[in-house]
C-alpha cells in the first residue's frame, strides 16, 4: 500500500492531515512529521485539530498552526489520519468526504475497525512514526525533511516506553539514531515527555493508586479516576495520560486497567462516559479486550470508551476479561 500513498502524494497538491481523538505523540508526532514530509516534496499540508493536545505535546506544534474546522468551499485531494485503529476515534467535526478526498489511514495497530478509502497499516511498526519514515524513503527524499525529526521521534519513543518495550528491535534503535542524526534531542523529548509533572499530578496519582484493586487472582490491576478525583486534586485530564502503566507494575499482574469518567457534550446535553485503558505486561493481548469492546489498540497498549457510567464499564471490561482468562 505504500506505493498507492506515494501515488496520492506524487498526483495531489492539497491535503489535510489529522490525529485521532485526544492526540497522544505518535499520533500528533506522525501528523506533523507527515506534515512537513508533504511540504518538502512541495504540497499544501494543513493539520486538522479539533481538539486541544496534552500541554506535554505542545513542544512539537512549534509555529505549526492548525485548524478546527474546514472553511467553507474548502476541498482537498486526500486526507489524512494518524494512528487510528478504530471508528471511535474519528476526530469530532470531521469533514464529509466531499471536503476531504480519499481519507487514507496510517497506522501500526494489530486489531481494527475497517475504516478509511486506502489503509497504510504496518503492524510490524513500533509506532506510526515509523511508518511516516518508510512513506519518506519511498519518496527518495535523501533525509529526514526539516522540523520532521523530532515529532516523529517523540512518537516512536511514546509508543515504546522510551525504547522499552517489547515491540523494539535491533531496526527501532536504528530509526531512534537516524532521527537524532536528523536533529532530533533525546533529552528534550524525554523531559516533556516524561519527567515534567505538576503537584497536582503527584496528588492524582496518589489518588488514583489508591483505588487499585486486585482481580481475576492478581493476574489484573484495576484503578479509576473520576470527575471528583480531578476537581479534589486541582488536576486536569491532560495528567491522566500514562497514569494507567502504574497498575501494570504490580508485580504478577498481566493487565493494568484504568477506568475514566469522561465528559461528554451533545445536542441532547452533557454527560459521562468512561475511558477504558489497558496495559499488557507482556503476555497478554489486551488489544483483544479492548476490540471486544468496540476499542482497539495493539498487543502492549488498547483502549476503548464506552457511553455507560464507570460502575457499569467496570461490570462489562470484567466480563470481558473473564471470557479473556477461560
Amino acid at each position: 500500500m505504500i506505493e498507492r500513498a506515494v501515488e496520492i502524494i506524487e498526483s495531489g497538491e492539497r491535503f489535510l492531515v489529522a490525529c485521532h481523538r485526544r492526540p497522544d505523540a505518535d499520533s500528533l508526532g506522525s501528523a506533523l512529521g507527515l506534515i512537513r514530509t508533504l511540504r518538502a516534496v512541495g504540497k499544501q499540508a494543513t493539520l486538522f485539530m479539533p481538539e486541544s493536545i496534552p500541554e506535554s505535546l505542545s513542544f512539537l506544534m512549534q509555529d505549526e498552526q492548525s485548524i478546527d474546522t474546514v472553511p467553507e468551499g474548502t476541498r482537498f485531494d486526500a486526507t489524512w489520519i494518524m494512528d487510528i485503529a478504530a471508528k471511535a476515534l474519528i476526530p469530532p467535526r470531521f469533514p464529509s468526504p466531499e471536503v476531504t478526498g480519499p481519507v487514507i489511514i496510517v497506522d501500526h495497530h494489530h486489531a481494527h475497525d475497517d475504516i478509511g478509502d486506502v489503509v497504510l497499516r504496518d503492524t510490524s511498526a513500533a509506532a506510526t512514526g515509523e511508518v511516516v519514515v518508510r512513506i519518506i524513503d519511498a519518496l527518495g527524499l535523501e533525509s529526514i525533511p526539516e522540523g520532521a525529526a523530532t515529532p516523529i521521534y517523540a512518537a516512536i519513543v511514546s509508543d515504546t516506553g522510551g525504547f522499552r518495550y517489547a515491540t523494539t528491535r535491533p531496526a527501532t534503535l536504528r530509526l531512534g539514531a537516524r532521527l537524532v542524526e536528523a536533529g532530533a534531542d533525546p533529552w528534550q523529548v524525554a523531559q516533556q515527555l516524561f519527567e515534567r509533572w505538576e503537584p497536582a499530578r503527584l496528588r492524582l496519582l496518589s489518588s488514583i493508586i489508591a483505588t487499585l484493586e486486585m482481580a481475576f487472582d492478581d493476574r489484573v490491576a484495576i484503578m479509576r479516576v473520576t470527575r471528583q478525583m480531578l476537581q479534589i486534586c486541582g488536576a486536569n485530564d491532560d495528567m491522566v495520560e500514562g497514569m494507567v502503566n502504574y497498575a501494570r507494575r504490580v508485580q504478577g499482574v498481566e493487565i493494568g486497567a484504568l477506568l475514566w469518567e469522561w465528559p461528554v457534550r451533545s445536542a441532547e446535553g452533557n454527560h459521562l462516559e468512561t475511558k477504558i485503558s489497558l496495559r499488557s505486561s507482556g503476555a497478554a493481548d489486551v488489544s483483544a479486550i479492548a476490540a471486544a469492546l468496540h476499542g482497539g489498540g495493539h498487543r502492549a497498549a488498547a483502549a476503548t470508551q464506552l457511553d455507560v457510567d464507570i460502575d457499569r464499564a467496570e461490570e462489562l471490561l470484567r466480563d470481558e476479561l473473564a471470557k479473556y482468562f477461560a
